[in-house]
């Protein structure tokens, strides 16, 4: 169907060019059946950038030349005023494929606009004030974090993406100027799986267990039960709230998974997992053992078109302190190319200090920290300590990429041998996104 609709858009030009010379070897080869060039022309006369031809839906399969692509290219181009940023990045895309072709029609197209157009750059400024209001290690930070991302397409089947980051601290202190790759990874086909090889994020299911970055590669599988298996080293050394300069223990954990997913129904989706955590040379940190497992299960359910409910239960092996629990109601969301959005939430956990390797909450714990190295020793940890309690916040867009987030948590530690003191916490962020 989409080739039917390039057709007809090449045929539309052809006779008005009849007499230009090309430049490319051989222009009338056709454009392989299959080729991303197809549906990326569609998207582009749907979306009006290439105008005036039909009602944008393609039948049959016939395939059309490369000089025939390279003239709806070249309209499209002359119309790139009309698109949006990702139309544009389609224009380009296609400019680079047709670029012999297009040179063939007289339309310019130099090296540095080839080169510069194989790669999309976006990036994102996040400007976060946090308040720990607690009767012990009550504390305040303002940092600002900015990421810049890459994005390549290496063929037909893979990519490449990379992602820049820096975090300052707006306080003063020194040692926030590094940049760091965060990120870097290769996309594709492999083995009939979307195979990503390199350092990415991983964020299982709803977050209440992992949220991190592994250095591996992770394998995604499966249509009506989606599956992600992944294996590689952690690369961060605070996993169960650690802190190295007080434990001693850095080690980068060797981590083997699986995350799945099935939708029962368009509105709700159950997922689940399941994780184990070793370290090869030294028990892990104070569990005494060199390896943990960890299992959750949860759900993601529409109520309506405005109201959500999610919720997960997860735990570890480790003998005490090894649950975890989240519910959470939410309420719309803000969209940062809708302007005058906006999205409300509450939820309540459970966290116990072992339970999760990195939860994805930010403010999970007290005061006094995961498992309580914090505090004046190792030692502390005996008592676990973890955090329960509920959050509320509040998302909102006021400018188009702009969204402003506050949050608020009423926290207190989970363990019977722990302190009682309360922690309130706070945080209130902009987020920029080009």
């Amino acid at each position: 169907m989409k080739k039917k609709l390039v057709a007809s858009l090449a045929a539309a030009m052809v006779l008005s060019v009849a007499g230009t010379s090309f430049a490319a070897t051989n222009p009338f080869t056709d454009v392989p059946a299959k080729h991303w060039s197809y549906d990326a022309v569609t998207k582009l006369a749907n979306a009006g950038i290439v105008d005036g031809y039909g009602d944008g839906t393609f039948k049959g399969d016939k395939t059309i030349s490369r000089y025939e692509m390279a003239q709806i290219v070249a309209k499209a181009m002359a119309h790139s005023d009309k698109a949006t940023a990702e139309q544009k990045a389609s224009i380009d895309k296609l400019s680079v494929e047709f670029a012999e072709e297009l040179e063939g029609l007289n339309v310019r197209v130099t090296k540095l606009e080839k080169n510069s157009s194989t790669i999309k750059v976006t990036g994102e400024a996040r400007l976060r004030y946090e308040n720990y209001d607690a009767d012990v290690n009550g504390s305040n930070s303002l940092k600002l974090r900015t990421r810049v991302h890459l994005n390549g397409q290496i063929n037909d089947e893979w990519s490449y993406y990379g992602r820049l980051q820096s975090v300052n601290n707006l306080r003063g202190e020194s040692g926030d100027d590094k940049v760091t790759m965060d990120n870097a990874y290769v996309k594709g086909q492999l083995l009939g799986t979307t195979a990503t090889i390199g350092r990415f994020d991983y964020f299982l299911n709803n977050g209440l267990m992992i949220d991190s970055t592994l250095n591996g590669v992770n394998f995604e599988l499966g249509n009506v039960v989606k599956a992600n298996v992944f294996y590689g080293k952690e690369n961060n050394t605070d996993v169960w709230g650690n802190i190295p300069n007080v434990t001693g223990w850095d080690s980068h954990l060797e981590v083997t998974g699986l995350g799945l997913n099935y939708a029962t129904s368009k509105s709700t989706n159950l997922n689940g997992g399941f994780y184990q955590f070793k370290d090869k040379n030294d028990p892990l940190g104070p569990f005494g053992d060199d390896t943990i497992k960890v299992w959750e299960a949860g759900f993601t359910t529409n109520l309506t078109s405005d109201w959500k409910l999610s919720g997960s239960y997860g735990a570890s092996d480790v003998d005490d302190e090894n649950k975890a629990y989240y519910a959470e109601f939410g309420y719309k969301g803000a969209d940062k190319k809708k302007v005058g959005s906006y999205g409300a939430w509450v939820n309540y956990r459970h966290l116990e200090a072992f339970a999760a390797p990195k939860t994805t909450f930010d403010g999970a714990y007290t005061a006094f920290g995961q498992n309580g190295y914090d505090l004046t020793s190792l030692g502390a940890s005996e008592y676990g300590y973890g955090a329960k309690g509920y959050e509320i916040g509040f998302n909102y867009t006021p400018a188009l990429n702009t969204v402003l987030r506050v949050k608020y948590a009423d926290l207190k530690p989970v363990s019977d041998g722990a302190p009682t003191d309360k922690t309130k916490f706070y945080q209130a962020q902009v987020e920029f996104f080009f």
